[in-house]
Protein backbone atom coordinates (compact mmCIF):
# COMPACT_ATOMS: atom_id res chain seq x y z
CA UNK A 1 0.00 0.00 0.00
CA UNK A 2 2.72 2.51 1.25
CA UNK A 3 4.93 1.50 -2.08
CA UNK A 4 3.78 3.92 -4.67
CA UNK A 5 4.30 6.69 -2.27
CA UNK A 6 7.23 6.82 -1.04
CA UNK A 7 8.92 7.77 -4.18
CA UNK A 8 6.78 10.57 -4.34
CA UNK A 9 8.20 11.38 -0.12
CA UNK A 10 11.43 10.80 -1.06
CA UNK A 11 11.07 13.53 -3.96
CA UNK A 12 9.35 15.71 -2.03
CA UNK A 13 11.21 15.38 1.27
CA UNK A 14 12.70 18.60 0.95
CA UNK A 15 9.69 20.58 0.03
CA UNK A 16 7.91 18.78 2.77
CA UNK A 17 10.77 19.28 5.50
CA UNK A 18 10.33 23.02 4.67
CA UNK A 19 6.91 22.90 4.75
CA UNK A 20 6.78 21.17 8.62
CA UNK A 21 9.56 23.47 9.63
CA UNK A 22 7.51 26.66 9.08
CA UNK A 23 4.49 25.06 10.60
CA UNK A 24 6.51 24.03 13.49
CA UNK A 25 8.07 28.22 13.73
CA UNK A 26 4.31 29.60 13.43
CA UNK A 27 2.68 27.39 16.08
CA UNK A 28 5.58 28.18 18.29
CA UNK A 29 5.83 32.16 17.81
CA UNK A 30 2.64 32.02 18.04
CA UNK A 31 2.13 30.51 22.20
CA UNK A 32 5.92 30.44 23.25
CA UNK A 33 7.39 33.11 25.37
CA UNK A 34 10.97 31.72 25.68
CA UNK A 35 13.71 34.16 24.31
CA UNK A 36 15.70 30.91 23.85
CA UNK A 37 13.49 29.58 21.52
CA UNK A 38 12.92 32.93 19.74
CA UNK A 39 16.54 32.61 19.55
CA UNK A 40 17.72 30.01 18.22
CA UNK A 41 14.73 28.09 16.86
CA UNK A 42 15.34 30.50 13.31
CA UNK A 43 18.96 29.29 13.51
CA UNK A 44 18.09 25.50 13.34
CA UNK A 45 15.32 25.79 10.72
CA UNK A 46 17.95 27.06 9.04
CA UNK A 47 20.71 24.60 9.10
CA UNK A 48 18.19 21.94 9.09
CA UNK A 49 16.68 23.23 5.69
CA UNK A 50 20.06 23.27 4.31
CA UNK A 51 20.54 19.52 5.29
CA UNK A 52 17.14 18.22 3.75
CA UNK A 53 17.77 20.44 0.11
CA UNK A 54 21.59 21.12 -0.12
CA UNK A 55 20.16 24.84 -0.53
CA UNK A 56 21.90 27.38 1.12
CA UNK A 57 19.44 30.19 0.07
CA UNK A 58 16.70 27.86 0.44
CA UNK A 59 17.81 27.42 4.58
CA UNK A 60 18.42 30.86 4.70
CA UNK A 61 15.27 31.99 3.69
CA UNK A 62 13.32 29.50 5.78
CA UNK A 63 15.55 30.85 8.91
CA UNK A 64 14.96 34.37 8.18
CA UNK A 65 11.20 33.52 7.66
CA UNK A 66 11.19 31.74 11.01
CA UNK A 67 12.78 34.38 12.77
CA UNK A 68 10.01 37.35 11.19
CA UNK A 69 7.18 35.00 12.64
CA UNK A 70 8.62 35.38 15.80
CA UNK A 71 9.35 39.04 15.61
CA UNK A 72 5.67 39.02 14.76
CA UNK A 73 4.16 36.95 16.94
CA UNK A 74 2.86 34.19 14.49
CA UNK A 75 1.22 36.71 12.13
CA UNK A 76 1.85 35.35 8.89
CA UNK A 77 0.79 38.56 6.89
CA UNK A 78 3.31 40.53 8.28
CA UNK A 79 6.35 38.55 9.16
CA UNK A 80 6.24 38.38 4.78
CA UNK A 81 5.54 41.99 4.48
CA UNK A 82 7.86 42.61 7.62
CA UNK A 83 11.22 40.08 5.88
CA UNK A 84 10.88 42.13 2.53
CA UNK A 85 10.23 45.41 3.85
CA UNK A 86 12.51 45.13 6.93
CA UNK A 87 15.13 43.22 6.03
CA UNK A 88 15.56 42.22 2.42
CA UNK A 89 15.38 45.07 0.77
CA UNK A 90 16.87 47.07 3.15
CA UNK A 91 19.42 44.18 3.61
CA UNK A 92 21.11 45.84 -0.10
CA UNK A 93 21.49 49.27 0.45
CA UNK A 94 24.46 50.61 1.17
CA UNK A 95 27.98 50.92 -0.88
CA UNK A 96 29.30 48.16 1.00
CA UNK A 97 26.29 45.78 -0.48
CA UNK A 98 26.28 47.23 -3.75
CA UNK A 99 29.71 47.22 -4.21
CA UNK A 100 30.15 43.53 -3.37
CA UNK A 101 27.10 42.33 -5.38
CA UNK A 102 28.62 43.92 -8.68
CA UNK A 103 32.52 43.22 -7.94
CA UNK A 104 31.42 39.53 -7.48
CA UNK A 105 29.20 39.73 -11.02
CA UNK A 106 32.96 41.05 -12.52
CA UNK A 107 35.07 39.09 -10.72
CA UNK A 108 33.36 36.19 -12.23
CA UNK A 109 33.82 37.07 -15.88
CA UNK A 110 37.36 38.02 -14.93
CA UNK A 111 37.94 34.47 -13.67
CA UNK A 112 36.10 32.45 -16.71
CA UNK A 113 38.13 34.61 -19.17
CA UNK A 114 41.25 33.31 -17.73
CA UNK A 115 40.13 29.95 -17.65
CA UNK A 116 39.06 29.75 -21.07
CA UNK A 117 42.48 32.13 -22.85
CA UNK A 118 44.57 28.71 -22.11
CA UNK A 119 47.29 30.86 -20.20
CA UNK A 120 47.63 28.25 -17.15
CA UNK A 121 47.69 25.53 -18.84
CA UNK A 122 50.16 26.92 -21.26
CA UNK A 123 52.27 27.74 -17.98
CA UNK A 124 52.10 24.46 -16.11
CA UNK A 125 53.59 22.82 -19.29
CA UNK A 126 56.15 25.55 -19.14
CA UNK A 127 57.12 24.42 -15.82
CA UNK A 128 57.17 21.14 -16.34
CA UNK A 129 59.65 21.55 -19.46
CA UNK A 130 62.72 21.28 -17.68
CA UNK A 131 64.11 17.61 -17.29
CA UNK A 132 65.74 17.88 -13.67
CA UNK A 133 63.96 16.45 -10.92
CA UNK A 134 61.18 14.08 -10.02
CA UNK A 135 58.87 15.11 -12.27
CA UNK A 136 56.10 13.74 -9.77
CA UNK A 137 56.91 16.51 -6.89
CA UNK A 138 57.38 18.93 -9.73
CA UNK A 139 54.03 18.22 -11.04
CA UNK A 140 52.44 18.75 -7.46
CA UNK A 141 54.91 21.79 -6.40
CA UNK A 142 53.22 23.22 -9.84
CA UNK A 143 49.66 22.60 -8.69
CA UNK A 144 50.07 24.16 -5.70
CA UNK A 145 51.64 27.12 -7.08
CA UNK A 146 48.87 27.68 -9.60
CA UNK A 147 46.50 27.57 -6.92
CA UNK A 148 48.16 29.84 -4.86
CA UNK A 149 48.20 32.38 -8.40
CA UNK A 150 44.31 31.48 -9.23
CA UNK A 151 43.62 33.32 -6.05
CA UNK A 152 40.82 34.95 -7.21
CA UNK A 153 38.05 32.24 -7.08
CA UNK A 154 37.87 29.33 -5.22
CA UNK A 155 35.79 26.81 -7.41
CA UNK A 156 36.79 28.38 -10.72
CA UNK A 157 40.85 27.30 -8.92
CA UNK A 158 39.45 23.97 -8.79
CA UNK A 159 38.07 23.37 -11.94
CA UNK A 160 40.55 25.02 -13.84
CA UNK A 161 43.10 23.38 -12.44
CA UNK A 162 41.58 20.20 -11.97
CA UNK A 163 41.25 20.08 -15.74
CA UNK A 164 44.83 21.48 -16.68
CA UNK A 165 46.38 18.76 -13.92
CA UNK A 166 45.13 15.35 -14.98
CA UNK A 167 46.33 14.18 -17.98
CA UNK A 168 49.71 15.80 -16.57
CA UNK A 169 49.35 13.57 -13.29
CA UNK A 170 48.48 10.46 -15.65
CA UNK A 171 51.69 11.01 -17.88
CA UNK A 172 54.19 11.22 -14.74
CA UNK A 173 52.83 8.81 -12.66
CA UNK A 174 50.79 10.90 -9.94
CA UNK A 175 47.10 9.14 -8.38
CA UNK A 176 44.19 11.17 -9.44
CA UNK A 177 42.74 10.82 -5.80
CA UNK A 178 46.07 12.84 -4.60
CA UNK A 179 45.72 15.57 -7.72
CA UNK A 180 42.20 16.16 -6.54
CA UNK A 181 43.62 16.68 -2.31
CA UNK A 182 46.16 18.88 -4.22
CA UNK A 183 43.60 21.24 -6.51
CA UNK A 184 40.74 21.00 -3.69
CA UNK A 185 43.56 22.22 -0.75
CA UNK A 186 44.70 25.27 -2.68
CA UNK A 187 41.22 26.42 -3.81
CA UNK A 188 38.95 27.38 -1.19
CA UNK A 189 41.82 27.95 1.71
CA UNK A 190 43.68 29.95 -0.92
CA UNK A 191 40.49 32.42 -1.92
CA UNK A 192 39.72 32.72 1.59
CA UNK A 193 42.57 34.50 2.99
CA UNK A 194 43.40 36.35 -0.19
CA UNK A 195 42.55 39.84 -0.15
CA UNK A 196 41.07 40.03 -3.63
CA UNK A 197 38.62 36.94 -4.54
CA UNK A 198 35.23 36.13 -5.11
CA UNK A 199 34.92 35.72 -1.55
CA UNK A 200 36.59 39.24 -0.06
CA UNK A 201 33.21 41.51 -1.40
CA UNK A 202 31.17 38.59 0.94
CA UNK A 203 33.63 38.32 3.68
CA UNK A 204 33.85 42.16 4.05
CA UNK A 205 29.97 42.38 3.91
CA UNK A 206 29.66 40.49 6.39
CA UNK A 207 31.98 41.40 9.06
CA UNK A 208 30.78 45.47 8.40
CA UNK A 209 27.35 44.25 8.77
CA UNK A 210 28.11 42.56 12.18
CA UNK A 211 30.17 45.20 13.60
CA UNK A 212 27.39 47.88 12.60
CA UNK A 213 26.12 49.60 15.33
CA UNK A 214 29.37 48.85 17.77
CA UNK A 215 32.18 49.99 19.64
CA UNK A 216 34.23 48.36 17.10
CA UNK A 217 36.13 51.16 14.93
CA UNK A 218 38.21 49.72 12.53
CA UNK A 219 36.91 49.42 8.97
CA UNK A 220 36.05 45.61 7.72
CA UNK A 221 39.01 45.41 5.49
CA UNK A 222 41.48 46.40 8.74
CA UNK A 223 39.79 43.81 10.38
CA UNK A 224 39.45 41.18 7.46
CA UNK A 225 43.80 41.58 7.59
CA UNK A 226 44.15 40.76 11.12
CA UNK A 227 42.16 37.80 10.79
CA UNK A 228 44.38 36.23 8.43
CA UNK A 229 46.91 35.17 10.74
CA UNK A 230 44.36 33.47 13.17
CA UNK A 231 42.84 31.76 10.04
CA UNK A 232 44.84 28.57 11.43
CA UNK A 233 42.58 25.84 9.36
CA UNK A 234 43.64 27.52 5.93
CA UNK A 235 47.33 28.41 6.72
CA UNK A 236 47.84 25.18 8.35
CA UNK A 237 46.08 23.04 5.03
CA UNK A 238 48.50 25.00 3.15
CA UNK A 239 51.48 24.37 4.94
CA UNK A 240 50.70 20.71 5.18
CA UNK A 241 50.25 20.67 1.62
CA UNK A 242 54.23 21.74 1.00
CA UNK A 243 54.92 19.56 3.81
CA UNK A 244 53.20 16.80 1.70
CA UNK A 245 54.45 17.76 -1.60
CA UNK A 246 58.14 17.91 -0.77
CA UNK A 247 58.69 14.86 1.42
CA UNK A 248 55.85 12.90 -0.53
CA UNK A 249 53.86 11.63 1.91
CA UNK A 250 51.10 9.21 1.73
CA UNK A 251 48.60 8.59 4.74
CA UNK A 252 45.40 6.81 5.16
CA UNK A 253 43.62 5.75 1.88
CA UNK A 254 46.03 7.56 -0.54
CA UNK A 255 48.97 4.94 0.29
CA UNK A 256 46.79 2.63 -1.72
CA UNK A 257 45.97 5.43 -4.80
CA UNK A 258 47.18 3.69 -7.90
CA UNK A 259 48.22 6.08 -10.97
CA UNK A 260 45.75 6.44 -14.40
CA UNK A 261 47.41 4.92 -18.00
CA UNK A 262 47.92 8.57 -20.06
CA UNK A 263 45.35 9.23 -22.19
CA UNK A 264 46.52 9.89 -25.68
CA UNK A 265 44.06 12.17 -27.27
CA UNK A 266 44.44 14.77 -24.92
CA UNK A 267 44.36 18.35 -26.62
CA UNK A 268 43.65 21.46 -25.01
CA UNK A 269 42.04 24.57 -27.51
CA UNK A 270 43.92 26.85 -25.95
CA UNK A 271 47.46 24.79 -25.26
CA UNK A 272 49.07 27.46 -27.44
CA UNK A 273 47.99 30.41 -25.52
CA UNK A 274 50.84 32.64 -23.79
CA UNK A 275 51.12 32.83 -20.13
CA UNK A 276 51.16 36.26 -20.51
CA UNK A 277 47.17 35.86 -20.92
CA UNK A 278 47.15 34.50 -17.92
CA UNK A 279 49.81 36.45 -15.56
CA UNK A 280 49.25 40.32 -16.56
CA UNK A 281 45.90 40.45 -16.10
CA UNK A 282 46.35 38.96 -12.89
CA UNK A 283 49.12 41.77 -11.85
CA UNK A 284 46.73 44.54 -13.29
CA UNK A 285 43.83 43.25 -11.37
CA UNK A 286 45.63 43.55 -7.85
CA UNK A 287 48.01 46.62 -9.04
CA UNK A 288 44.40 48.54 -9.79
CA UNK A 289 43.00 47.90 -6.62
CA UNK A 290 45.58 48.63 -4.34
CA UNK A 291 46.53 51.73 -5.86
CA UNK A 292 42.91 52.62 -6.05
CA UNK A 293 42.64 52.33 -2.27
CA UNK A 294 45.65 55.00 -2.41
CA UNK A 295 43.70 57.31 -4.32
CA UNK A 296 40.72 57.06 -3.66
CA UNK A 297 40.98 59.46 -0.62
CA UNK A 298 44.42 59.82 0.27
CA UNK A 299 45.46 63.70 -0.56
CA UNK A 300 47.96 64.89 -1.08
CA UNK A 301 49.64 61.38 -2.34
CA UNK A 302 53.26 61.97 -1.82
CA UNK A 303 55.28 61.49 0.25
CA UNK A 304 53.77 58.09 0.52
CA UNK A 305 54.20 57.34 4.07
CA UNK A 306 52.81 54.37 6.89
CA UNK A 307 50.27 56.29 8.13
CA UNK A 308 48.62 57.22 4.51
CA UNK A 309 48.84 53.41 3.66
CA UNK A 310 46.76 52.67 6.84
CA UNK A 311 44.14 55.25 6.69
CA UNK A 312 43.75 54.40 3.35
CA UNK A 313 43.09 50.87 4.06
CA UNK A 314 40.87 51.92 6.96
CA UNK A 315 38.82 54.13 4.24
CA UNK A 316 35.38 53.63 3.10
CA UNK A 317 37.20 53.26 -0.25
CA UNK A 318 36.52 49.50 -0.20
CA UNK A 319 33.49 49.19 -2.33
CA UNK A 320 34.48 51.33 -5.31
CA UNK A 321 38.18 50.23 -5.18
CA UNK A 322 37.21 46.64 -5.36
CA UNK A 323 34.37 47.20 -8.00
CA UNK A 324 36.63 49.70 -10.10
CA UNK A 325 39.87 47.40 -9.76
CA UNK A 326 38.14 44.52 -10.97
CA UNK A 327 36.52 46.51 -14.48
CA UNK A 328 40.01 46.94 -15.31
CA UNK A 329 41.62 43.60 -14.09
CA UNK A 330 38.84 42.13 -16.44
CA UNK A 331 39.36 44.64 -19.15
CA UNK A 332 42.93 43.58 -19.64
CA UNK A 333 42.30 40.15 -19.65
CA UNK A 334 39.75 40.94 -22.44
CA UNK A 335 42.18 42.75 -24.46
CA UNK A 336 45.21 39.72 -23.80
CA UNK A 337 42.76 37.13 -24.99
CA UNK A 338 43.86 34.82 -27.71
CA UNK A 339 42.58 37.00 -30.79
CA UNK A 340 41.43 33.64 -32.74
CA UNK A 341 38.87 33.46 -29.71
CA UNK A 342 37.53 36.77 -29.23
CA UNK A 343 34.50 36.21 -31.20
CA UNK A 344 33.59 34.84 -27.92
CA UNK A 345 34.46 36.84 -25.51
CA UNK A 346 30.80 38.36 -25.14
CA UNK A 347 29.27 34.85 -23.73
CA UNK A 348 32.57 34.03 -21.81
CA UNK A 349 32.16 37.03 -19.82
CA UNK A 350 28.44 36.85 -19.35
CA UNK A 351 28.57 32.87 -18.80
CA UNK A 352 31.37 34.29 -15.79
CA UNK A 353 28.79 36.75 -14.52
CA UNK A 354 25.95 33.99 -14.66
CA UNK A 355 28.22 31.60 -12.66
CA UNK A 356 27.73 34.02 -9.66
CA UNK A 357 24.46 34.17 -9.63
CA UNK A 358 23.78 31.32 -7.32
CA UNK A 359 26.70 32.96 -4.49
CA UNK A 360 25.18 36.12 -4.46
CA UNK A 361 21.71 34.87 -3.73
CA UNK A 362 23.77 33.17 -0.82
CA UNK A 363 25.15 36.62 -0.11
CA UNK A 364 21.86 38.29 -0.31
CA UNK A 365 20.03 35.78 1.76
CA UNK A 366 22.52 35.98 4.89
CA UNK A 367 21.95 40.03 4.79
CA UNK A 368 18.67 39.37 5.25
CA UNK A 369 19.35 36.54 8.04
CA UNK A 370 21.67 38.13 9.50
CA UNK A 371 19.31 41.51 9.65
CA UNK A 372 16.45 39.29 11.49
CA UNK A 373 18.31 37.33 13.57
CA UNK A 374 20.39 41.10 14.87
CA UNK A 375 16.58 42.11 15.75
CA UNK A 376 15.82 38.55 17.93
CA UNK A 377 18.73 39.47 19.75
CA UNK A 378 20.19 35.85 19.22
CA UNK A 379 23.69 37.02 20.19
CA UNK A 380 23.07 38.44 23.18
CA UNK A 381 21.38 35.60 24.12
CA UNK A 382 24.57 33.25 22.78
CA UNK A 383 27.17 35.76 24.80
CA UNK A 384 24.63 35.02 28.28
CA UNK A 385 24.59 31.47 27.62
CA UNK A 386 28.46 31.32 26.90
CA UNK A 387 29.56 34.10 29.59
CA UNK A 388 27.93 31.80 31.94
CA UNK A 389 29.52 28.46 30.86
CA UNK A 390 32.79 28.91 29.71
CA UNK A 391 35.80 31.55 29.70
CA UNK A 392 35.87 33.87 26.73
CA UNK A 393 39.32 33.36 26.00
CA UNK A 394 37.88 29.97 24.17
CA UNK A 395 35.23 31.46 22.35
CA UNK A 396 37.25 31.58 19.11
CA UNK A 397 37.81 27.39 19.24
CA UNK A 398 33.95 27.10 19.78
CA UNK A 399 32.82 28.94 16.96
CA UNK A 400 35.37 27.28 15.14
CA UNK A 401 34.32 23.56 16.17
CA UNK A 402 30.45 24.59 15.84
CA UNK A 403 31.50 25.91 12.19
CA UNK A 404 33.61 23.15 11.25
CA UNK A 405 30.21 20.75 12.23
CA UNK A 406 27.48 23.28 10.19
CA UNK A 407 29.95 23.02 7.12
CA UNK A 408 30.54 19.62 7.27
CA UNK A 409 26.81 18.83 7.49
CA UNK A 410 25.83 21.29 4.82
CA UNK A 411 28.60 21.29 2.58
CA UNK A 412 28.30 25.19 1.95
CA UNK A 413 31.17 27.29 3.00
CA UNK A 414 29.65 30.71 2.42
CA UNK A 415 26.58 29.54 3.94
CA UNK A 416 28.26 28.40 6.95
CA UNK A 417 29.76 32.13 7.08
CA UNK A 418 26.09 33.49 6.45
CA UNK A 419 24.92 31.86 9.82
CA UNK A 420 27.34 32.35 11.84
CA UNK A 421 29.14 35.68 11.16
CA UNK A 422 26.17 37.51 11.78
CA UNK A 423 25.70 36.22 15.81
CA UNK A 424 29.18 35.25 16.37
CA UNK A 425 30.85 38.71 16.12
CA UNK A 426 27.90 40.50 17.90
CA UNK A 427 28.04 37.78 20.54
CA UNK A 428 31.68 38.17 21.33
CA UNK A 429 31.61 41.86 21.43
CA UNK A 430 28.45 41.55 23.94
CA UNK A 431 31.04 39.55 26.54
CA UNK A 432 33.65 41.91 25.95
CA UNK A 433 32.00 45.36 25.74
CA UNK A 434 35.05 47.82 26.40
CA UNK A 435 37.71 45.86 24.65
CA UNK A 436 37.80 43.18 21.55
CA UNK A 437 40.93 41.80 21.84
CA UNK A 438 40.17 38.20 20.30
CA UNK A 439 37.84 39.90 17.68
CA UNK A 440 40.31 38.85 14.43
CA UNK A 441 40.44 35.13 15.98
CA UNK A 442 36.79 34.73 16.16
CA UNK A 443 36.48 36.20 12.00
CA UNK A 444 39.69 33.80 11.68
CA UNK A 445 37.24 31.03 13.41
CA UNK A 446 34.39 31.60 11.34
CA UNK A 447 36.37 31.42 7.89
CA UNK A 448 38.22 28.16 9.27
CA UNK A 449 35.15 26.75 10.67
CA UNK A 450 33.49 27.47 7.34
CA UNK A 451 36.60 25.73 4.79
CA UNK A 452 36.69 22.75 6.56
CA UNK A 453 33.65 21.65 5.86
CA UNK A 454 33.96 23.01 2.24
CA UNK A 455 37.09 20.31 1.85
CA UNK A 456 35.70 17.46 3.77
CA UNK A 457 31.99 17.31 2.99
CA UNK A 458 30.47 14.80 0.52
CA UNK A 459 28.03 17.71 -0.34
CA UNK A 460 30.58 20.71 -1.14
CA UNK A 461 30.21 22.45 -4.22
CA UNK A 462 34.41 22.71 -4.44
CA UNK A 463 35.21 18.81 -3.02
CA UNK A 464 32.40 17.38 -6.37
CA UNK A 465 34.03 19.80 -8.84
CA UNK A 466 37.48 19.11 -7.69
CA UNK A 467 36.63 15.12 -7.83
CA UNK A 468 35.57 15.64 -11.12
CA UNK A 469 37.69 17.75 -12.87
CA UNK A 470 40.38 15.45 -11.62
CA UNK A 471 38.77 11.98 -13.03
CA UNK A 472 37.67 10.43 -9.67
CA UNK A 473 34.85 9.99 -7.22
CA UNK A 474 33.53 12.60 -4.75
CA UNK A 475 33.59 9.43 -2.75
CA UNK A 476 37.13 8.63 -3.54
CA UNK A 477 38.37 12.07 -3.09
CA UNK A 478 36.61 12.56 0.43
CA UNK A 479 38.23 9.28 2.00
CA UNK A 480 41.95 10.10 0.49
CA UNK A 481 41.50 13.66 1.31
CA UNK A 482 40.17 13.66 4.90
CA UNK A 483 42.67 12.27 6.89
CA UNK A 484 45.01 15.59 5.81
CA UNK A 485 41.96 17.73 6.44
CA UNK A 486 41.46 16.10 9.92
CA UNK A 487 45.44 17.03 10.71
CA UNK A 488 45.01 20.41 9.70
CA UNK A 489 41.58 20.94 11.20
CA UNK A 490 43.13 19.50 14.65
CA UNK A 491 46.30 21.60 14.66
CA UNK A 492 44.20 24.17 14.16
CA UNK A 493 42.20 24.06 17.64
CA UNK A 494 44.83 22.26 19.12
CA UNK A 495 47.35 25.02 18.86
CA UNK A 496 45.58 27.38 17.22
CA UNK A 497 42.89 28.16 18.82
CA UNK A 498 43.36 27.03 22.16
CA UNK A 499 46.68 28.27 21.80
CA UNK A 500 45.72 32.17 21.88
CA UNK A 501 43.02 30.66 24.75
CA UNK A 502 45.75 29.95 26.91
CA UNK A 503 47.48 32.95 26.29
CA UNK A 504 49.53 32.98 23.03
CA UNK A 505 49.21 35.51 20.27
CA UNK A 506 48.17 35.08 16.89
CA UNK A 507 51.42 34.73 15.59
CA UNK A 508 53.16 32.53 18.15
CA UNK A 509 50.07 30.10 17.68
CA UNK A 510 50.54 29.96 13.98
CA UNK A 511 54.41 29.36 14.56
CA UNK A 512 53.94 26.55 16.93
CA UNK A 513 51.32 25.08 14.31
CA UNK A 514 53.26 25.39 11.71
CA UNK A 515 56.26 23.78 14.11
CA UNK A 516 54.41 20.83 14.66
CA UNK A 517 53.08 20.12 11.08
CA UNK A 518 57.05 20.15 10.15
CA UNK A 519 57.83 17.81 13.16
CA UNK A 520 54.93 15.40 12.28
CA UNK A 521 55.51 15.05 8.63
CA UNK A 522 59.37 14.69 9.14
CA UNK A 523 59.15 12.06 11.54
CA UNK A 524 56.01 10.06 10.01
CA UNK A 525 57.93 10.02 6.72
CA UNK A 526 61.31 8.73 8.15
CA UNK A 527 59.41 6.39 9.90
CA UNK A 528 58.41 4.87 6.79
CA UNK A 529 61.31 5.03 4.85
CA UNK A 530 63.14 3.26 7.75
Amino acid sequence: MLSPVMPLVRKYQPAITLCLLLLISWVLSATTQSTSIAALWPAFVALATIIASRQAVAGLFAGALSGCLFLTHGNLGQSFISLTESHFFASMQGSWRIGAILFTLVLGSFAMVLEKGGGFESLALRLLEKKSGNPARKLEGTTMLMGLLCFFDGLANSLLLGKVTQPLADRVGVPRVRMAYLVDSTSSSVACIAFISTWIATQLSLIQQSTEGTAVTESAYTLFFQSIPANYYCTFTLILLALVIWMQWNIGPMKNAAANEPATSHQSSQTGSSIHTAIIPIIVLACAILSLFYLWETSPLFPVTADKLTTAFSSNAGPYALTLGSVIGLAAACILFPNKSKIELPSIVSQGASSMLSPLLILIMAWTFGSVMKELGTAQWLADTIGSTFSVQYFPAAIFITGALVSFTTGSSWGTMALLMPIAIPAYLTLTPESYPLLPAVIGAVFSGAVFGDHCSPFSDTTIVSSFACGVSPREHVLTQLPYALIAAGTALALGYTGIAIGFSSYTALLAGAAFLIILVNFCSKKRSS
